[in-house]
């Protein structure tokens, strides 16, 4: 496995430009960037003038809670698979 290159993205949101480096794919980089560019336009359209950090900030709070209930419903499926498997024999 070769090294994978770093390359500068640029990003514009909410009338501001942004840059930063990195190695992973940039269709993968520019698909995340656009969600989050709709969601952050949604959410501010939606809000009384907030802060650009108030509204990433409800967004990561939103994408954190998001992976815990994803990470425990897994957790639940697999003990729901392991007693089904035990119970089978």
């Amino acid at each position: 496995m070769g090294d994978r290159i770093q390359k500068h993205i640029y990003f514009d949101l909410m009338g501001k430009k942004y840059d930063f480096i990195t190695d992973e794919p940039e269709e993968i980089v520019t698909k995340i960037l656009e969600t989050i560019k709709d969601n952050v336009e949604e959410i501010y359209s939606k809000m009384n003038n907030p802060d650009i950090v108030h509204v990433l900030l409800y967004l990561l709070l939103n994408e954190n809670l998001e992976k815990l209930e994803l990470k425990n419903g897994l957790k639940e499926l697999i003990n729901k698979a392991s007693t089904v498997s035990h119970n089978k024999g």
